[in-house]
């Protein structure tokens, strides 16, 4: 009896999903890639600043620029609501700080995990705005080494919370491939002991729908 409960449960749940899915084509699951160049909110100050907490003082020097790329997943109910979640390594910028006899340098990383609710808004029958929101989980690291070695420093991180605003445009070639260009903004990552600021995101990005 239960065995066929569960039958019929099943049955009536993917024919309800097929018929979501032909009534509207852009529902269902989807998976993407993306890559793009991000600016580092986080400045030279902000920085100098996570070092003088070690006791090192100096001019810094920050390269706020570099590559960006991510892997997403997400579910679309129909044509204008889905949900997305996403890693994304933010990049890699190198830094150096003077203190006057001594050089100390290394890189602030930073990686972000985040969850997140899209509003798409249909232009014509394969272009769309996008719109989204949601939560993060950002991994930051700061990389320091003295170049001749009389400089006491440490290497330093932080795990943190914060939100994530996005926006672009979407472009369907057929059912199961799509293109995207965009904008992703993360409010804050890092703390005062790895420097602390928003990083931007500008994508391109392709993807399929299952």
């Amino acid at each position: 009896m239960y065995k066929k409960a569960i039958a019929a449960a099943a049955f009536v749940f993917t024919s309800a999903a097929v018929h979501a899915q032909s009534a509207d084509p852009k529902s269902g699951f989807y998976a993407g890639l993306d890559l793009g160049r991000s600016r580092l909110g986080v400045n030279a100050d902000d920085i100098g600043g996570a070092l003088a907490n070690q006791g090192v003082a100096g001019t810094t020097d920050v390269d706020r620029t570099d590559t960006a790329f991510g892997v997403n997943g997400g579910y679309r109910f129909n044509s204008i609501l889905g949900v997305e979640a996403a890693y994304e390594r933010l990049g890699r910028f190198d830094y150096s700080a003077d203190t006057g006899t001594d050089t100390i340098s290394g890189k602030f990383r930073a990686n972000a995990l985040s969850l997140s609710v899209v509003g798409f808004y249909p232009l014509a029958p394969q272009w769309s705005l996008y719109g989204k929101a949601g939560v993060t989980r950002t991994d930051a690291k700061l990389d320091a080494a003295s170049q001749n070695g009389t400089t006491a420093v440490d290497n330093s991180s932080h795990n943190g919370t914060g939100l994530l605003f996005g926006a672009g445009l979407t472009y369907d070639f057929d059912r199961s491939y799509f293109a995207k260009a965009g904008w992703d903004h993360y409010t804050k990552v890092g703390d005062n002991s790895t420097g602390s600021g928003p990083i931007d995101v500008y994508l391109l990005g392709v993807g399929v729908r299952f």
